[in-house]
């Protein structure tokens, strides 16, 4: 046959209602054998008054606004699944933020990246809620955690509270919101994680008020053939098909394809208001001429895995288009099975015919959408260049060069792939460049990039870090010395290079705040390395530490100055920033 599915066929896994309906079967029958048993019946009371209590549970609105999402549950993100819900804020700062249901603050996390200022609160009935991006707490909390920034001296603080220490009621208010962290503007993140496993679950299974009124809208579709879909590159990227529009299936062209295995993506945006942000979906399926080819439905997001997203979707398309792509295969290798259950059927097309392919979707809410398109193997195959490498999913392997190696490990790869191996010669004056591979390549555990530096003494080498990129958008990787070598992590593949960084932080006075009440004002800052990146900042004054909040995405530091200090004395202000090499810059300014 032409088009011929592949006969090896995985065993289904029960979903979980095929679980919960086998376990009260199985329970019906020990009933009945054991009907006189009151040891049983007791068990069996409690097992279902357990079962019910865990579908009762609810989460209020943590915001008293309507609630509109930017951003869903699971959706697509650079390098991870999203964990929880973006909630917008009116695009603003400072709207009260409320527990949505009874429990105690468990953690409090304050960091310039990720999560910003954060508060994770535990319920009875086993779940979490975490509000994120937050710009700052009520008065109890604040004052119990500014005693926890004094003791560390530190404006970064993950502090587990133990249960009674601060306890909470629904609806009982906790924070302001804010623009914490790495968010990319106002709102309020937040999600539900099972208190047991710490996966997170989408927060409208509880009852969150989001309304949903649109179904999900195909955008369109790749198809290509050879290796699996993280061997795309950013810059020979496959075609893109379009869908059958209602003029009729006669007026829309095949995607036209080399023959061989085939590989699918698809774009999909989901909205849930009209204007709102672009979303991702819960499930996928997709036919071919009929029949199943792949299945997928997520179902919960778990940290230690959500890295692997990088396996499921193509990631060179990913960084060059726009939309929430979907990968229609399974990885060779992929940690995903808890949390989304995937299924698939290779196809291998071998004719010149024209092949349906046929997408259906559902968001959070349950709105279904479908889409119908077409391919065609009609282009010749590519031949192989002199220089590429084969990698195996699963296998170690060690490549030397000129100038050190590079490491693949074990949990790298998700697919057996294809990469190119250069070592351009510029300059011999300057380091040595390697590039291996692409950033469309996608990557779970990191590649190891080894340079030697025998050529430079010890205290060289202290001032070294390896640098990711090209000429113009180079990042510093860090690394760490080891002998004679520097040896680095890189999460995706490109240009790798090293330099030295002898050149201290720069740090630049704004301005001056005067509250207007209060007796604390600020002083701030912009702080700035231009390689290696910020190590650590400490304010000072009298030669104590005071308490600061660093920016780190707009590179500004906010250092509170309480105004109770401003007498007859002279007093020593100082702001000390060193970056990751070892360079420092001390900001001093006397005052009285």
């Amino acid at each position: 046959m032409a088009l011929r599915f592949f006969s090896s066929m995985p065993v289904n896994k029960m979903n979980a209602s095929e679980s919960i309906v086998g376990f009260f079967d199985a329970l019906c029958s020990m009933v009945f054998s054991n009907l006189y048993s009151s040891r049983f019946l007791i068990l069996l009371f409690c097992l279902s008054a357990t079962f019910a209590q865990g579908q009762k549970w609810s989460c209020s609105s943590p915001l008293d606004i309507p609630l509109e999402l930017a951003g869903s549950f699971a959706e697509i993100r650079s390098n991870h699944f999203h964990s929880g819900m973006d909630l917008r804020t009116e695009q603003r700062e400072g709207l009260p933020v409320y527990c949505s249901a009874d429990g105690y603050v468990s953690r409090i996390k304050i960091s310039p990246f990720g999560y910003g200022k954060a508060i994770y609160v535990t319920h009875p009935e086993g779940y979490v809620t975490v509000y994120a991006h937050l710009q700052k707490f009520n008065h109890e909390i604040d004052s119990l955690l500014r005693l926890q920034h004094k003791i560390k001296e530190s404006y970064e603080v993950d502090w587990y509270l133990k249960e009674g220490q601060i306890p909470l009621k629904r609806g009982q208010h906790i924070a302001w919101s804010g623009n914490s962290g790495g968010s990319g503007g106002p709102h309020l993140h937040f999600e539900v994680r099972d208190s047991r496993t710490e996966q997170c679950i989408d927060p409208m299974r509880f009852g969150l008020p989001v309304r949903d009124t649109l179904a999900p809208v195909f955008e369109s579709f790749s198809a290509w053939s050879g290796y699996g879909a993280s061997e795309i590159s950013p810059i020979e990227l496959p075609l893109i098909g379009h869908f059958v529009t209602g003029r009729g299936a006669s007026d829309t062209l095949p995607l036209e394809i080399q023959p061989g295995k085939l590989e699918l993506a698809v774009s999909i945006v989901d909205r849930y208001l009209t204007g709102s942000g672009d979303c991702g979906v819960k499930a996928l399926r997709v036919f071919v001429d009929g029949s199943l080819f792949y299945r997928m439905e997520i179902r919960a997001v778990n940290f230690n895995t959500t890295k692997a997203i990088n396996g499921f979707v193509p990631l060179g398309i990913y960084k060059s288009k726009s939309g929430q792509w979907y990968r229609c295969s399974v990885p060779k290798q992929t940690p995903l099975k808890e949390e989304v259950n995937m299924w698939a059927m290779p196809v291998e097309i071998s004719d010149s015919l024209i092949h349906s392919i046929r997408f259906e979707t559902e968001d959070w809410k349950g709105n279904v959408a479908t889409a119908v398109g077409f391919v065609q193997a009609v282009l010749p195959n590519a031949s192989k260049q002199a220089n590429t490498i084969s990698l195996i999913a699963g296998v170690e392997k060690v490549m030397h060069t000129r100038s050190g190696k590079i490491t693949f490990q074990k949990e790298s790869l998700f697919d057996d792939t294809e990469l190119l191996l250069l070592e351009p010669v510029f300059d011999s004056l300057l380091p040595p460049v390697v590039q291996i591979g692409h950033e469309g390549i996608a990557l779970f555990s990191p590649v190891k990039i080894q340079f030697n530096l025998s050529s430079m003494t010890p205290e060289q080498r202290k001032k070294v870090v390896v640098l990711q990129g090209n000429f113009s958008k180079r990042k510093s990787i860090g690394g760490s010395v080891e002998g004679s070598t520097i040896v680095a992590s890189a999460s995706s593949l490109g240009t790798f290079t090293y330099a030295s960084d002898w050149d201290s932080p720069v740090v630049e006075f704004v301005e001056q705040i005067f509250p207007e009440s209060d007796l604390v004002g600020s002083v701030k800052f912009r702080v700035s390395d231009a390689l290696s990146g910020i190590e650590s900042i400490r304010p000072e004054l009298d030669g104590a530490w005071i308490y600061c909040e660093y920016d780190a995405k707009n590179n500004n530091v906010l250092v509170e100055l309480p105004l109770s200090v401003v007498d007859e004395r002279a007093h020593e202000f100082s702001l000390v920033v060193k970056d990751k090499c070892g360079n420092e810059t001390v900001y001093k300014k006397t005052f009285n």
